[in-house]
């Protein structure tokens, strides 16, 4: 080495000082996940973050969060930031997306990031695996950085792509309308159920049909149904039109604006129903403050408070129920986990009914009551 000047000593001691930093700091920022579950290839990058910022400990979490990797952080998170530098697969946005959901404590983070890239690039679930390294646009990039973000913020996933999966049926979802549990499949299945065991024709009541999830699956899986849907809400009922017409109901379910049972002219209408279903509003006072943020802050209070108590729509409902039931039919009511014995006694004060039985959902709480109208 003796040829070399000092002055070319020096850069050279520059550099390999700049290598050994680049490469520690790649280390630590690493994502903490094993190199064959990320599958990402690691890129060794200088410190972009500002040295001018005041490192403290004063909002750090108390947990040690997966961190992912800086360079994948910036990049993504600023769509126009040195894409040129790093090609994105979908395999790579499957791991970092759900890497990302997980660190802001989303539910089900891999399903969300599924979700949300099969809808960004239009594609089945399944086909994110069979099209793994598959690169993702600029344009792509852009919708679904703007979604993870929103997602990371709580907005429920079926909001953020349009749609939601019930009872094997895509529906069309948005703000305007309650996202539909798998809880409710339950009661659907019971009332399938008890229309096969009947002859003819049947009259069905949906109340606060929503989206039209209860509707839809019914005459979907029992076509000898035909059924009215009322809600409250003009906007849901416009989502519900939706999923009517996409699977070609419009001949077997007819929807009502109005408060319960009040758009329905008996005889003009129907004369009376086999059966009346219902997941109303259900949630107290009390339960409503404590909801999930993803809940309360974006799904319509209208379909989920019901009063001090929570059982105010129960109330109205049970209370005319036997002016629109036929002998020997049924009413189905979706319940919260404590409110069995509550809306039982409700239904046992009226003496129409013969039966009345409460049924547990999977996670063995309360979930529906199914009370039988005298013959």
């Amino acid at each position: 080495m003796n040829h070399l000047s000092n002055n070319s000593f020096t850069h050279l001691r520059i550099y390999a000082f700049t290598l050994w930093s680049i490469s520690d700091q790649s280390m630590q920022n690493k994502p903490n996940l094993p190199d064959n579950q990320m599958n990402i290839t690691s890129v060794n990058t200088t410190n972009y973050e500002p040295q001018t910022m005041n490192h403290t400990n004063k909002n750090k979490p108390k947990t040690k969060p997966i961190k992912p990797n800086f360079f994948l952080f910036l990049t993504f998170l600023c769509p126009g930031y040195n894409l040129t530098m790093q090609d994105w697969t979908i395999q790579k946005l499957l791991n970092w997306v759900t890497q990302y959901l997980t660190e802001k404590a989303i539910d089900s983070p891999r399903l969300s990031a599924e979700l949300l890239l099969s809808y960004v690039l239009e594609l089945k679930r399944i086909e994110l695996y069979t099209q793994f390294d598959k690169l993702v646009s600029k344009q792509q990039l852009d919708i679904l950085h703007n979604l993870v973000k929103r997602a990371g913020q709580n907005e429920p996933i079926a909001y953020l792509t349009g749609k939601t999966e019930f009872y094997s049926l895509q529906l069309e979802v948005n703000p305007d309308c309650m996202i539909p549990r798998p809880e409710t499949e339950l009661l659907v299945e019971r009332a399938i159920e008890f229309l096969r065991k009947r002859s003819g024709t049947q009259f069905v009541c949906d109340l606060c049909t929503g989206c039209g999830c209860i509707a839809v699956a019914i005459a979907r899986n029992f076509p000898d149904a035909r059924i009215i849907a009322t809600d409250i809400s003009a906007s849901a009922l416009d989502i519900a039109a939706q999923n009517i017409e996409k699977y070609n109901l419009k001949d077997k379910i007819a929807l009502l604006c109005g408060d319960l049972f009040e758009p329905v002219i008996p005889q003009l209408d129907v004369e009376k129903f086999d059966l009346i279903v219902c997941n109303p509003p259900y949630v107290s006072a009390a339960e409503y403050e404590k909801l999930d943020k993803n809940v309360k802050d974006y799904e319509p209070r209208l379909a989920l408070y019901a009063g001090q108590d929570g059982l105010d729509i129960y109330r109205k409902i049970i209370e005319k129920a036997d002016e629109f039931l036929k002998p020997d039919a049924a009413l189905m009511l979706e319940i919260g986990y404590a409110q069995g014995p509550a809306v039982k006694k409700l239904l046992e004060t009226t003496g129409i009914f013969a039966e009345i039985k409460i049924e547990k959902d999977p996670h063995n709480n309360d979930r529906i009551e199914i009370a039988k109208k005298l013959s």
